[in-house]
């Protein structure tokens, strides 16, 4: 034991003056509070009081059942719907009273089937809500909390919590409720992809028939995703009798040539896919094979503009001139505005040093085109249409717009059509010996913006 030397400061007094200097240099004014000696309070082991930590010290909530799940039966669908009755979910605490049931399975998988091949399960959406020129779409609305187990809304989030408790001994059980929920329409979405996804990837045939199921009731955002699950013999099949582009993307025109071939001509395939089949069958050659120039020949005279100009544009470009777009020979509305259909489809496929076709569709005089455009201004009052009408020399006439006019040429009624942006309407007359239809006046007009 050190002693202190008179006058002078022991060890604990020499550390407490340098601390309260180095304190008072950084401008602290706080105290120096010693330590608790031998005899303090919290020595002694007394604890303040506190409040307990929620987090760590969570009171269980309470039961909101008061089953004695051992001695409920099961065995059937009567049973399974009693019990549903007696578990009696509503939108507010459906998922809490679920939560309560035991972890062996047998519990749920009879709730789950039973409640799955009852169905009911189709939960309306509002209508769709326009507003500032734009329709929104509406998701399909929550259960109310009020919701009882005969709401659709309610048992529409049951079944989607019944394929969590399903094996797959029970799918042969459930079979003809998985088709019903394929079938369910738009908006509907996630009731379907869980029918299809219930399935194992074993299952190809079962697979392929819910995603035709699914198809044919309007869901081919959902079919086209999950057909990429099958093996290549079901996607073929996936084109070929469900005509799903989908399965085309994932075939390739080398390993599957009949497919593409068969495509091409397919008219309940989109347009896209098949004008893509003929990019990919086609492809840098400069000669065709007899089966794809016959198919190529076929889908020239497709209904749908675009296929028709990519495979004449495939056929013209290896020398076979008679399939360009040339002046309409028939004279009835629909014949007329189909050849200028498959004419704007065929510009577009046009190189830049290639020249436009539509000189060949108008008298001498050439083209009147009315135009009337939306004139911004940083004031919507002062906004307005600008109209001019010009003659356009035939030699220097083209289409104008031509991705939106392709867009509008699918929409018409008689002379006339739209697209989101633009309406068009076209003019034809009979001119000279034979009365061979022109195009003589051309009218285009934007849309004010929404």
């Amino acid at each position: 034991m050190h002693e202190t030397p008179a006058g002078g400061l022991g060890l604990t007094s020499v550390r407490t003056a340098v601390l309260a200097f180095a304190l008072a240099a950084c401008g602290s004014a706080a105290p120096i509070v010693a330590p608790p000696g031998p005899g303090s309070a919290a020595t002694a082991g007394s604890a303040v009081a506190r409040p307990p930590d929620p987090d760590l010290e969570s009171t269980p909530a309470e039961k909101l059942l008061r089953i004695d799940w051992a001695t409920v039966p099961i065995a059937t669908d009567a049973d399974a719907l009693a019990l549903w009755l007696q578990i009696a979910p509503t939108g507010a605490d459906w998922d809490r009273k679920l939560d309560e049931l035991p972890a062996a399975p047998p519990l749920g998988r009879a709730l789950a089937k039973q409640l799955l091949r009852a169905g009911n399960v189709s939960c309306q959406a509002p209508p769709p809500l326009v507003r500032s020129c734009v329709t929104q779409l509406v998701d399909i609305p929550e259960p109310a909390p009020t919701a009882t187990f005969d709401d659709p809304c309610l048992r529409r989030v049951l079944a989607l919590w019944a394929f969590s408790q399903l094996e797959a001994a029970d799918l042969p059980e459930v079979h003809d409720a998985l088709r019903a929920l394929a079938a369910l329409p738009p908006p509907e979405s996630e009731l379907v992809a869980a029918a299809i996804g219930a399935l194992p990837e074993g299952d190809q045939d079962g697979r392929l028939e819910l995603i035709g199921i699914a198809a044919a009731a309007g869901q081919l955002e959902i079919a086209n995703r999950v057909v990429g699950s099958l093996d290549e013999a079901h996607l073929i099949l996936g084109v070929t009798r469900l005509h799903l582009a989908g399965a085309l993307e994932i075939l390739s025109a080398a390993g599957d040539r009949a497919t593409y071939l068969t495509a091409i001509t397919d008219e309940k395939l989109p347009a896209a896919a098949r004008t893509q089949a003929i990019t990919e069958l086609v492809g840098a050659t400069d000669t065709l094979a007899p089966d794809a120039r016959a198919a190529l020949v076929t889908a020239a005279a497709s209904p749908e503009c675009a296929v028709a100009a990519r495979a004449a544009k495939a056929l013209a470009d290896r020398g076979e001139g008679r399939f360009v777009p040339r002046r309409p020979a028939g004279h009835t509305d629909a014949q007329l505005m189909r050849s200028l259909c498959v004419l704007a489809s065929f510009e577009r496929l046009q190189g830049a040093d290639e020249a436009s076709l539509l000189p060949g569709f108008l008298p001498a005089k050439g083209l009147e085109r009315d135009t009337v455009t939306f004139d911004p201004s940083p004031t919507a009052d002062d906004s307005h249409l600008v109209h001019a009408v010009d003659l356009v020399p035939r030699a220097e006439a083209v289409l104008p717009d031509l991705e939106d006019l392709v867009r509008a040429l699918r929409h018409c009624v008689g002379t006339s059509c739209s697209s989101a942006e633009r309406d068009y309407r076209f003019t034809w007359k009979r001119i000279g010996p034979g009365g061979q239809p022109l195009l003589t006046r051309m009218e285009r007009q934007d849309r004010p913006p929404c």
